[in-house]
């Protein structure tokens, strides 16, 4: 167990009772040397425990947390679960590493190919950058076979958690909310980990499963959401009123059978433009990116030495726009392409369509962009310098 210290930041004393730092899994060492051709790819071999064994930091603290309902926990309680999920290097437990083989990710689930036309300049810096140049298809199939292990073992830990619930006194009174932060490229495009300013499928598409009492069962619901409506839906089931404006929507009325908003349209934003945003001039990440033994060392020196640009990016059922002021923008028919490979942007053809997103994005903006504070700031205005 460790305290929290009346030091940290006050959202953060008052709203965290009690804490413990459980979280990763096992994986093995990188089958390069550093300066091979692969080093920088986060290729990992298997590690050395099992799933099921408590060496897992995601496995243990879904434990405790099933501990926790099962011994009468004072009510309500909110238990925040931050695993490391499937992030890379792309390794596994032993007994996930090798559940699935590039042969059955080329038949089953062909990865997007390479160098595809009219893509941000990241997709060739990145293959450039990490040196993954050279590297056959089988590569990166054999990577993603891996990185579906990893979620595999993600859907496991999260069973465990739902098999605990229902055996705990909680199960009638409890809602669990599973999603993630980002997606991974994982091979696709020849392509790993992520980037800052993407906004591709595979990074900002990401699961959203939620179990409630008395929920519809298996329902599905195809319409957009953002994540950030976790956080109205939870506040509508406990009833608490949010005063402070924000513009995320509660999806509860899906969670019980409905459909979604067909016409909704969602945005996400990302990249860089200042010198203060770029994350190897963070004094605290400094290090991380000075050093060529890390394997965040490539990104670093791409998100410098070629920029980073910011992205906004607006998704309806139908179309995909990704709007860079100084980059390449995108646009996709998501009904005849869903893999986006053919970038329409400035495309004659769909040109009301991205007219009218672009619009319908700068009114998000201007609608979104600033919101005047409910209260007065308790610490007031600065002293005046002395004279």
């Amino acid at each position: 167990m460790n305290s929290v210290p009346l030091s940290l930041q006050d959202a953060f004393n008052l709203s965290v009772s009690y804490w413990e730092s459980h979280i990763g899994c096992t994986k093995g060492g990188s089958p390069y040397n550093f300066g091979e051709k692969g080093y920088y790819s986060f290729l990992s071999s298997a590690g050395k425990a099992l799933g099921n064994s408590t060496k897992n930091g995601d496995y243990m603290a879904v434990l405790k947390a099933v501990d926790f309902m099962q011994n009468k926990p004072p009510e309500p309680f909110v238990i925040f679960l931050p695993g490391i999920g499937a992030h890379p290097p792309y390794g596994a437990p032993q007994d996930y590493f090798n559940m699935y083989t590039a042969e059955q990710v080329h038949e089953h689930a062909p990865l997007r190919p390479p160098m595809q036309p009219n893509k941000p300049k990241y997709h060739k810096g990145i293959i450039s950058y990490r040196e993954l140049d050279g590297f056959n298809q089988t590569f990166f199939d054999q990577i993603n076979a891996i990185y579906l292990g990893r979620v595999s073992y993600v859907d496991w830990i999260f069973g465990q958690l739902l098999d605990g619930i229902e055996k705990s006194p909680m199960s009638n009174n409890t809602a669990v909310f599973v999603s993630s932060d980002h997606g991974d490229f994982a091979g696709d495009y020849h392509l790993v980990e992520k980037w800052p300013g993407g906004m591709d499928d595979i990074l900002t598409r990401v699961p959203l499963l939620a179990r409630i009492p008395g929920g519809k069962e298996g329902h599905i619901v195809a319409e957009p959401v953002n994540t950030f409506d976790i956080m109205a839906t939870m506040a509508d089931m406990a009833k608490v009123n949010i005063s402070y404006i924000n513009f995320a929507r509660s999806f509860l009325k899906q969670l019980n059978g409905a459909a979604g908003n067909a016409s909704r349209t969602v945005y996400s934003e990302g990249g860089y433009f200042y010198h203060q945003e770029f994350e190897p001039y963070d004094p605290e990440q400094e290090a991380t990116y000075k050093d060529p033994h890390n394997l965040y060392y490539p990104r670093g020196r791409e998100e410098v030495e070629e920029g980073c640009p910011r992205a906004v990016m607006a998704k309806t059922v139908d179309y995909k726009l990704v709007y860079r002021p100084d980059g390449v923008s995108e646009l996709y028919d998501l009904n005849a392409d869903k893999r986006e490979l053919s970038n329409l942007y400035g495309n004659s053809t769909y040109a009301t369509v991205q007219n009218n997103m672009l619009m319908d994005m700068l009114k998000w903006m201007v609608t979104t962009g600033d919101v005047t504070p409910l209260h007065e700031d308790p610490r007031g205005l600065p002293k005046p310098p002395p004279h």
